[in-house]
């Protein structure tokens, strides 16, 4: 890409999120859930014309795309690359600023555990992240996190693993805003968050990115990181 166009791409980046609207409708498609407009319409009090214009102006610079299930139409963060780069973008906002944005109620739960994406952030995903590391469970290489055979036999172990899943498939280092410190993202977070929330050691509200930690959870968590 020539810097003609990344600065012409990274313009129309800041043009499209310089409205406030737009910046809560992608802060409210950041827990990984697909929503409609007309929902987003009613959480954002706008009208459904207003929701429309913003969608449009979202779907039009490729953070979000557009599903059609039946009659309905649903709105998702575009990929977890796209959700890396918003997330990154977010840390320039001070930590209690970007809780207002979130509209959440509980800003210490916020901070404990909450969606990034489709992976775990906060103090829970930072803390079992250098648990990992500091026992050769995962190792750092570049901007990723490997799993090592070792790391791979203990996930499995504590069912946060299929077995048939691919060693080579890597964890993002995703710098958690509220932490500052490296936390899982990427195609691993994810894996581990989801079988955190089969499992039970989470509770997801719909609506919100915070997530609320089981007593299973708390119990399954502190064995892993006292390994």
């Amino acid at each position: 890409m020539s810097k003609k166009l990344y600065c012409e791409d990274l313009i129309h980046f800041s043009d499209v999120m310089s409205d406030f609207n737009r910046v809560m409708i992608i802060t409210e498609l950041m827990n990984g859930r697909a929503l409609c407009a007309s929902w987003l319409a009613k959480q954002l009090n706008l009208s459904p014309s207003a929701t429309r214009f913003h969608l449009k102006k979202l779907e039009d610079a490729q953070l979000i795309h557009q599903r059609t299930c039946g009659r309905h139409h649903y709105y998702e963060i575009n990929n977890q690359d796209t959700a890396d780069f918003i997330e990154s973008t977010f840390r320039i906002i001070p930590p209690n600023d970007y809780l207002i944005l979130t509209n959440t109620s509980n800003k210490q739960k916020f901070q404990q555990a909450r969606t990034c994406y489709k992976h775990l952030a906060g103090s829970w995903s930072v803390t079992l992240t250098q648990s990992l590391l500091q026992n050769n469970l995962i190792a750092i290489q570049e901007d990723l996190f490997l799993i090592t055979t070792a790391g791979k036999k203990f996930l499995n172990h504590h069912q946060l693993l299929p077995d048939d899943f691919d060693n080579k498939i890597a964890g993002k280092r995703c710098i958690d805003f509220t932490e500052h410190r490296d936390h899982i993202g990427g195609q691993l977070g994810s894996q581990l968050l989801k079988a955190m929330l089969y499992q039970a050691w989470f509770k997801q509200d719909i609506n919100r990115r915070e997530l609320t930690i089981t007593l299973l959870g708390r119990i399954k968590l502190n064995a892993i990181m006292n390994v």
